[in-house]
């Protein structure tokens, strides 16, 4: 029966320690359960630590765990109020993104310098629905400081947007004496006679 309470309460222990982290946690803002930068990462395994630490040691005091988690609160926000200040220290702190493909061509050296390989590059380019044969078609691409890699493409294969539409069609209906904009013109010279005439038809039933 002893052993029964003994698994009970450290049920509840580990119940109230993880819902005290999660307080913690969104204390920290969205940011921290996002990509976990190099620094968030640490925070994350701290508070993990603490949580099982306090929960299975009999020696390790409640309130010394609670202790625990806030100083890991008061520690993320003294580290990420100097990195908003400092930009010296935030590239301390986080890491910098480095660059690995610029204008199709891949830099060995930052390759060598992250560690990162082809078959690294090949399943990153998979996930976003790419292959090795497209690397010629990427613009830039790094390894950010959370370890994602992201690509820009070059600018005439990025898809077409509804905003590209429209300013294309504004250019054309700016530019009238284009062979384009003349076109265009007179499809929509075309488009309001049709309606004109709709409505004259509409009206004749009436």
């Amino acid at each position: 029966m002893s052993a029964f309470m003994e698994m009970v309460n450290i049920f509840w222990l580990i119940l109230l320690l993880c819902s005290i982290a999660l307080i913690v946690i969104r204390l920290m803002g969205n940011r921290t359960v996002g990509q976990l930068s190099p620094f968030d990462f640490v925070i994350m395994v701290g508070i993990g630590d603490i949580i099982v630490t306090t929960a299975m040691d009999k020696n390790q005091d409640f309130f010394a765990g609670i202790g625990g988690l806030l100083a890991l609160l008061a520690l993320q926000q003294a580290l990420s109020y100097l990195s908003l200040r400092s930009t010296f220290f935030r590239r301390l702190v986080e890491g910098t993104p480095v660059l690995l493909i610029r204008n199709g061509k891949i830099i060995q050296e930052n390759f060598n310098k992250t560690r990162f390989n082809y078959d690294d590059l090949r399943q990153e380019l998979h996930k976003l629905g790419m292959d090795m044969t497209e690397v010629k078609d990427i613009k830039l691409a790094r390894l950010e400081s959370c370890g994602v890699f992201t690509i820009i493409k070059n600018h005439d294969l990025e898809p077409v947007s509804k905003r590209d539409v429209s300013l294309y069609m504004k250019d054309l209906e700016d530019n009238p004496l284009s062979p384009m904009g003349q076109t265009w013109k007179r499809l929509h010279r075309m488009i309001e006679e049709i309606h004109e005439i709709k409505e004259l038809l509409k009206k004749s039933k009436e």
